[in-house]
């Protein structure tokens, strides 16, 4: 297991990519970030804010268009209108941010980031352009309401191939983040993004373990093993599921983890529907997982783990790595 695990990974939260689309969520992904940081007792090198213009100022000029005729704005007048869209609302937006980070985090910006086009291809681009270390991006609520997070600025993002870790807000902010790092779950197998995700929460848990009450490493032998004639077995299964939760255990006492807080969990069955069981059983305060790479397409023939628990534990913090 040991030579799955990317020896090339920055530091946890050590650069810091914070998308701003509105006041509430910002808040929330601030707040989390900044209690991490905190616990940490570490400043990151960057923490960059990051804002993509849609395009939505241009509503009522276009509203005013024939444009089954072929009608177009004239670009004088869309690049006033974007002026204005800057200096009435992007930069007090932006303003307003950075105030909350300070108070949070207790400094300002590295940068501020405007961008025009797809928000989730802006940010998908920025974060190959630039080396951050994480991604912290929160849900919508009003934009979720249905439970399921496709459509959202969120789901665009964690479908995409983005290597690295993916700080995931609920839709809650915690009311006492003092206590974010109590009960820890982390969703274990042999897949190197898992091995990945008990390295990020090895590299935050080592550094606050005063804050650490429990830390949950759950692995679930799916219970298709016993349908898949020809895949592995489910005695093989339960091996590999052992050794992955001894190397796991193995690799946060290396990074500085007490021994004595970590308990191991095996369960049988669907693996998302018990995971996200488990996270509510032990009332995760976090919940680390690795994420891989995958079409959206495949997802919805093929199902996800991750985006099973994404979508049932929407008032937790995910730590999605890759």
């Amino acid at each position: 297991m040991e030579e799955q695990l990317d020896a090339s990974r920055p530091d946890p939260l050590s650069g810091i990519l914070l998308p701003v689309d509105d006041i509430d969520t910002f808040r929330r992904a601030a707040r989390v970030t900044g209690a991490l940081l905190r616990a940490m007792d570490q400043s990151p090198q960057q923490i960059d804010l990051l804002h993509v213009v849609t395009g939505t100022f241009l509503g009522e000029l276009m509203r005013g268009l024939d444009l089954a005729s072929g009608e177009t704005p004239a670009a004088v007048e869309m690049n006033k209108l974007r002026s204005r869209h800057l200096a009435n609302a992007v930069a007090p937006l932006l303003e307003i941010c950075g105030e909350l980070l300070k108070l949070e985090m207790g400094r300002e910006p590295s940068r501020n980031i405007i961008k025009d086009g797809n928000p989730v291809k802006i940010i998908s681009s920025i974060w190959e352009d630039h080396n951050y270390s994480s991604l912290v991006i929160s849900r919508r609520n009003l934009a979720e309401q249905s439970d399921k997070l496709i459509g959202s600025i969120a789901a665009g993002v964690l479908h995409r191939s983005i290597q690295g870790t993916i700080y995931l807000v609920g839709d809650r902010a915690p009311i006492e983040t003092t206590t974010l790092l109590s009960r820890c779950l982390i969703a274990v197998d042999d897949s190197p993004a898992s091995m990945n995700s008990v390295a990020e929460a090895g590299g935050i848990l080592a550094r606050a373990n005063d804050r650490v009450d429990q830390i949950y490493l759950v692995h679930v032998l799916d219970q298709s093993c016993y349908y898949d004639e020809d895949g592995e077995n489910c005695m093989d299964a339960s091996l590999t599921g052992q050794k992955a939760l001894e190397a796991s255990g193995n690799l946060l006492v290396d990074l500085g983890v007490d021994r004595q807080k970590i308990k191991t969990v095996i369960h049988f069955g669907k693996p998302g529907t018990i995971l996200a069981e488990e996270v509510r059983d032990c009332d995760a305060t976090l919940v680390f997982l690795g994420r891989r790479d995958r079409s959206r397409m495949s997802q919805v023939f093929h199902g996800s783990v991750c985006t099973e628990i994404i979508q049932n534990c929407r008032d937790r913090t995910l730590v999605l790595a890759s």
